[in-house]
């Protein structure tokens, strides 16, 4: 291809599938792409994906799908504005490093890691805590989701993209890990749409990380249009997200107990059959007053009537 022929000022997406990428001209001066697919794809030299993606520094949407890759290499990808990076890359490199301060999405469909030293990343929005991909034989794809108020335009393409040619299926399996506001209606319609994506396998491992901020929203002046159906979130006794779905394991940060919201939250994946194995709930970094509080909590879910009677409810 010649060079610097997706340079044009109006391309702002692009899908390139089945090519091999050998040298990194065509992608010169090509900070107008904001979405890159490279689908089914030969590498010679990791490096030259690196020089890739970096040529493309407006990039807000990465997919990578790698089939192919005849040596060994670090993959770097360091982007400001990358919002969203799936990747599928099966064959063993030296390292992947990823450095996006503003990404909301990480979908790891395949990638080979034996050591959580394998994969770097540095993205505050996924303060995830379990590498559930870091494993010498099991492939367990694996979703990290910061939930936001996102428009509903760009939250259909990055939800397509999650289930978009899931080998040969419409549905997830594997696991996720979500950051989210428990109290916000608009960030639960979003969790969700994620947990729907699981309509027809059990969820190996559900990592929840509940936010934090809802005081310095209050700080902020900011409220929600619909504060008193936010009261009520979950006072309805449908389940959540559907009757059908299920989870072996279930790990919570952040949880308040204090919170109506979240111990509501929590009180329906103990009754209604979500949990078919485990729920931790994290209480050693909290001082211990807090731990106490967080702990009482936890009692009132253990006296509750499980759905699951195997279910085991835990602090770590």
């Amino acid at each position: 291809m010649l060079p610097e022929i997706f340079s044009h000022h109006s391309l702002t997406s692009l899908s390139l599938s089945g090519y091999s990428l050998l040298s990194t001209r065509s992608f010169n001066n090509c900070g107008n792409l904001k979405t890159l697919k490279l689908l089914n794809m030969v590498l010679i030299r990791v490096s030259t994906l690196s020089t890739v993606l970096e040529a493309c520094s407006s990039l807000e949407v990465i997919v990578l799908q790698i089939t192919f890759l005849t040596g060994f290499g670090v993959l770097k990808i360091e982007n400001k504005n990358l919002k969203f990076f799936q990747v599928t890359f099966p064959y063993y490199v030296e390292r992947i490093e990823v450095n996006a301060p503003c990404l909301d999405v990480l979908d790891i469909r395949d990638i080979k890691c034996q050591s959580k030293n394998n994969f770097i990343l540095t993205d505050p929005n996924n303060q995830f805590n379990r590498n559930h991909w870091v494993s010498r034989c099991v492939y367990r794809p694996h979703i990290s989701y910061n939930v936001s108020e996102l428009a509903q335009e760009t939250r259909n393409i990055w939800h397509e993209l999650l289930v978009s040619d899931f080998h040969g299926m419409t549905t997830r399996h594997g696991t996720l890990s979500v950051s989210v506001d428990i109290t916000s209606p608009k960030e639960v319609k979003i969790l969700k749409e994620l947990l729907l994506m699981w309509t027809t396998y059990t969820m190996i491992e559900l990592e929840i990380l509940f936010k934090t901020n809802n005081a310095s929203r209050k700080e902020e002046g900011e409220c929600y249009s619909d504060g008193i159906a936010n009261e009520k979130l979950w006072e309805d006794a449908t389940p959540f997200p559907y009757a059908d779905f299920r989870v072996y394991n279930v790990w919570m940060y952040n949880f308040n107990g204090s919170s109506k919201e979240e111990f509501a939250f929590a009180s329906r994946f103990v009754m209604q059959k979500t949990v078919m194995m485990k729920m931790m709930i994290e209480t050693s970094s909290y001082p211990p007053m807090k731990k106490l509080e967080i702990e009482a909590a936890v009692a009132k879910l253990v006296e509750l009537p499980k759905g699951n009677e195997d279910l085991s409810i835990e602090c770590f």
